[in-house]
């Protein structure tokens, strides 16, 4: 998750798009690894070792993107770096998925069904590029069951070294 100015400027992103759109508002943030399942004990035991042997890294903002996905509608994508792809990679061994799709690292802005020109307008506002560099401390464990406005913070697992 982001901080600082980064942090206060993607919030102001998000809330201006939802107010705009019918669209969620939500936390921004670069999901390392979506839609897992067990007990919440579970999770956060295996987000603890994960957190364990992550070094931190950073995460730099580029070009804006749009797909036909609900939650990946509109976003910002994330420069693939070594750092960025290995910690998706212990992630997946970690919590034994082991048949992802292609990790496509990114920020979020708004999350819903639209339509292309509808993306095309958003973007050609806010502009086709949202520069920006924060540094991963941590890893947040959210529970994500349910509607989106139900989704919570768990806990938060500093980065304490690497392998």
């Amino acid at each position: 998750m982001p901080s600082g100015e980064l942090l206060t400027k993607l919030t102001k992103i998000i809330e201006e798009l939802s107010r705009d759109q019918p669209t969620l508002r939500f936390e921004p943030h670069v999901t390392l690894l979506g839609g897992l399942a067990g007990s919440q004990s579970s999770l956060s035991s295996k987000t603890r070792q994960l957190a364990s042997c992550v070094e931190p890294y950073e995460i730099q903002l580029g070009k804006i993107a749009y797909l036909d996905e609900f939650f990946r509608s509109l976003f910002i994508r994330v420069t693939p770096t070594r750092p960025v792809l290995e910690a998706n990679r212990k992630a997946s061994l970690i919590f034994q998925r082991h048949h992802e799709p292609e990790y496509l690292p990114h920020l979020s802005l708004m999350y819903g069904e639209f339509s292309s020109a509808a993306k095309e307008q958003i973007i050609a506002r806010l502009g086709s590029e949202i520069q920006g560099r924060f540094k991963v401390r941590a890893i947040h464990l959210y529970l994500t069951a349910g509607h989106p406005s139900d989704w919570h913070r768990v806990r938060e697992f500093p980065l304490e070294s690497g392998d």
